[in-house]
């Protein structure tokens, strides 16, 4: 009977896995809904209907558009929608070819299968709404502040915000945190330096109403808070020092730290943001001339890609949209943008506002080397190049017949755009005329004639000392001496009348001598040749005359070639025409590793396109949408460790709403009204009651913890990892070995390693970064519109087990000890509490510590160490600096 019955059951298998089962029904919003809105929203959605057709609801989809219904409910084969994305290669199908690839089998079969089950959707669903009133692209205006229920919870407007929120959602704000946390908090985050126990214990005794806002004024008035902010800032303009290949240049420019210096300066002279992102887009053009300001174009310079031109304005666009923007305009590169307004034609023309620009690098005081120093900067080189939309974003397939002038996507534009060619003054374009380039040249000839007459005296000397056996070789060095001063005296002249030219010739065009001015200088300058090669001809005679049998015939092929120059520079010298070298001002970074020195040397243009200015005064528009909210969640974001819109560099349809809409409004037109200071938003931000709040959630009203656990709503102070620069600096200040020396050539970080200055002046770079600072998750160099946070042993074995954690525990162990003299191992424990963690010790850590101390030093005594007790208490400071609350702003 068993095996009857498996016989049975087995001939029942077979059947049941011959007939067809019936499909799992398909879910319309989790599985169609996401697949239409990534694929066709963007042909057929709010932004945009081509045919007519709307694709946004299920009531659409049956509705159609030009061509009929869209769907057939219960017959996939009589829809529309499945013959177009079935349709052939070579046929109109759906998604076109121009906006990216077929769609897959498996999700046609997800459509056959749904529309099969009859196109089912929800009676409720609503379309898209309209692009217009996504929220981003509405102008701030600034929102009324809330009245509250409980008058108590007010502050400044920044707690009316966050308080009818509480309100609304039924939560209750943590008490105030402990004074010393507070200062220790404010210290890190507007300096990136912890307070001195001096500075605790002077706030702690400090009961004057306004005891803490006259330290958060201190502290915007620092140089230090530049710094701090100055590397949030690097982290969202993508600072980075140059790489390559060995020497070669490939990515960035040498000297881009000049940029980061200016960065710095400009937040410590509260430059407003919007003067900022003017001068980073378009120094060149407005303040041609401004060494200083045209250092902030290294923004552009940054961007600099030597093997693709393409690649390097993809990235040009990519991060100027993300970073001033908050837009994801690299997303239109090769088709229409599938959730924002932005056509692959706006790409396009968004790049062109950048076609023209190159990078040079300016002469700066003292130095005519460009390897050695000068100030990396963008100007507009190539004014005509077209600029052409690729197809699929393929630069293999440009659209040449359609070239795109520069313009903003429809959706920003609230203003008409002029663009107006910029001429440039003669010191822009003919850098040489510059004095501090005179300067340098004058300087630089004046020490080789010093140096040249130097050399001769002492020749002359040798001559007179010289017995019968030196006497022909020092005769030779006579020679060559003279020769030698001869030149650098011919040259010093050659330059002074090449400079009198250059006047003449940029700064008085109608001069009546311009002319005459010219030919003097090109026959000095032949003149000055004649000299070299001469010079030149006494070095290959010297040689000669020194050389070995076996090389003396080397040496007269030398000797002769040299010979022929001198003939050759003296018949130049018959006529030597009107034409002369200008002093070099600049030197052009090459475009790419095709352009030739011909290319690379030609004369700078006399205009500018004055597409980037215009583009700057449009960004800085009081009536753009998205400048102001997008710098102000990045502010927001770095004092409260998470932003008011989750997706910093997306603003758009696609990325998060935010959590505090009106808050946002209202910051952001508080900041533009406030000539963009952003010191005036920090201090708003700082001295809100929100902030002062404690970070912990012990205590916390359960309905906290059950209706906003991660925060969202600010009912208590989030607490933040520090930086890998505060870490460092950190230590270093504790230890009172930082060096607080600013600006300057970036650090190397092997050769340099054992510098004590701030962590931000060491090179950063793809191939080249700070190992310890990389430990604690160091800003990419590739975006880092938010840093990465981290959790690996690693950071554990180097606040542990590193030299430089060890150095830096021992120098706060003697200051500690300096201070204290003869302190007890309790009073000790507290002022090591006080001074790393800013807190002072529970009842429990006390105890334990002092435990701890007498074991260690009774250890260390039996082991006959000297110091014994100090040693103890070094490894409490050890320990403490690997305590949690060192590394976490509080």
């Amino acid at each position: 009977m068993t095996r009857a019955f498996n016989i049975a059951t087995a001939v029942l298998a077979l059947l049941l896995a011959a007939r067809p089962l019936a499909a799992a029904p398909v879910d319309y919003i989790r599985e169609v809904k996401p697949l239409l809105t990534a694929r066709c929203y963007g042909c057929h959605g709010g932004l945009q209907q081509k045919g007519g057709l709307r694709l946004d609801t299920v009531k659409l989809l049956q509705k159609g558009g030009k061509s009929g219904a869209a769907v057939v409910p219960g017959s996939a084969n009589d829809s529309l929608l499945i013959t177009r994305v079935t349709a052939p290669q070579g046929t109109p199908r759906m998604p076109p070819p121009s906006q990216g690839e077929a769609l897959s089998e498996k999700e046609i079969a997800l459509l056959r299968a749904w529309i099969d089950q009859g196109a089912a959707g929800p009676a409720d669903e609503k379309p898209e709404a309209d692009a217009k009133d996504h929220w981003a692209f509405r102008p701030p205006v600034r929102p009324a502040v809330p009245r509250l229920k409980d008058s108590t919870r007010g502050g400044n407007p920044i707690d009316a915000f966050l308080a009818a929120e509480w309100e609304k959602r039924g939560l209750t704000p943590q008490p105030a945190a402990d004074k010393r946390v507070l200062l220790r908090r404010v210290y890190l985050d507007l300096i990136g330096l912890p307070p001195t126990a001096e500075e605790l214990e002077a706030f702690v005794a400090d009961t004057a109403p306004q005891a803490y806002e006259q330290v958060v004024d201190k502290l915007l008035a620092s140089p230090r808070y530049g710094e701090r902010w100055g590397r949030h800032w690097m982290d969202v303009w993508r600072y980075s020092d140059w790489w390559g290949l060995g020497a070669e240049v490939r990515n960035s420019q040498k000297h881009i730290w000049h940029w980061r210096d200016w960065i710095i300066e400009s937040l410590n002279a509260d430059k407003g943001y919007d003067q900022m992102l003017r001068e980073m887009l378009a120094a060149d053009e407005l303040y041609p001339n401004d060494l200083d300001k045209l250092r902030a174009t290294g923004f552009l310079a940054r961007q600099y890609f030597k093997f693709n031109r393409n690649t390097w304005l993809d990235e040009t666009v990519e991060h100027t949209s993300k970073a001033f923007l908050g837009l994801t305009m690299n997303c239109a590169r090769c088709h229409d943008h599938k959730y924002d307004p932005i056509a692959q034609a706006d790409y396009y023309r968004f790049r062109a506002f950048f076609e023209p620009y190159q990078i040079r690098t300016d002469q700066v005081r003292g130095d005519v080397d460009f390897e050695k120093d000068g100030i990396p900067r963008a100007f507009d080189c190539n004014l005509d190049t077209p600029t052409y939309l690729f197809l699929r974003g393929d630069e293999k397939q440009p659209v040449k017949d359609k070239p795109l002038s520069p313009g903003i996507p429809p959706i920003l534009a609230f203003t008409e755009l002029e663009i107006r060619s910029i001429s440039l003054p003669p010191e822009a374009y003919a850098p040489g005329l510059r004095p501090l380039v005179i300067e340098n040249y004058q300087r630089l000839s004046e020490k080789q004639v010093k140096v040249a007459q130097d050399a001769l005296a002492q020749a002359r000397k040798k001559l007179a000392e010289a017995d019968k056996s030196q006497t022909e070789a020092a005769q030779a060095a006579v020679s060559l001496a003279e020769k030698v001063l001869a030149n650098s005296e011919a040259q010093q002249a050659a330059l002074q009348a090449r400079i009198a030219a250059d006047r003449a010739r940029y700064q008085q065009p109608s001069a009546t001598d311009a002319g005459d001015l010219a030919r003097k200088a090109a026959t000095a300058e032949r003149q000055a040749t004649l000299a070299q090669a001469e010079e030149n001809l006494a070095r290959a005679e010297m040689e000669l005359l020194q050389a070995a049998s076996d090389k003396k015939a080397d040496a007269e092929k030398k000797r002769n070639a040299a010979r022929d120059a001198v003939a050759a520079a003296r018949k130049a010298l018959e006529a030597p025409g009107d034409t002369y070298t200008s002093l070099r001002g600049a030197l052009k970074t090459l475009e790419s590793n095709l352009e030739s020195e011909a290319s690379r040397n030609k004369p700078f243009p006399t205009t500018s396109t004055g597409r980037r200015s215009a583009l700057a005064q449009w960004l800085t528009d009081k009536r753009h949408p998205l400048t102001a909210r997008v710098a102000v969640n990045d502010i927001w974001a770095r004092h409260f460790g998470q932003p008011l819109v989750a997706t910093v560099f997306d603003f758009g349809r696609k990325g998060s709403a935010p959590t505090h809409p009106a808050l946002l409004d209202y910051l952001a037109v508080e900041l533009m009204e406030h000539g963009w200071s952003m010191k005036h938003l920090h201090r708003l931000i700082v001295t809100s009651n929100a902030y002062r709040l404690t970070s912990s959630n012990a205590g916390a009203a359960k309905a906290n913890l059950a209706a906003d656990a991660e925060n969202h709503y600010y009912w208590r102070m989030n607490p933040l990892r520090m930086e890998a620069e505060v870490v460092r600096d950190s230590l270093l200040h504790l230890a009172g070995e930082l060096d607080l020396t600013t600006g300057g050539p970036a650090l190397d970080p092997i050769k340099d390693e054992a510098s004590r200055r701030r962590s931000l002046y060491f090179v950063h770079s793809h191939n080249e970064y700070h190992k310890f600072l990389a430990t604690f998750d160091q800003a990419s160099v590739l975006e880092c519109y938010r840093r990465a946070e981290s959790i690996v042993p690693q950071q554990a074995l180097a606040l542990a087990n590193s030299k430089f954690s060890l150095t830096m525990a021992a120098k706060i162990n003697d200051r500690l000890h300096e201070r204290l003299k003869k302190a007890t191992d309790a009073e000790f424990v507290r002022a090591a509490f006080e001074m790393i963690l800013a807190t002072t010790p529970t009842a429990a850590e006390q105890d334990e510590c002092e435990k701890a101390l007498a074991q260690l030093t009774e250890l260390g005594q039996k082991q006959q160490q000297k110091e014994a007790p100090r040693r103890a208490r070094g490894v409490l400071i050890q320990a403490l600096l690997n305590h949690n609350d060192f590394i976490t702003i509080r």
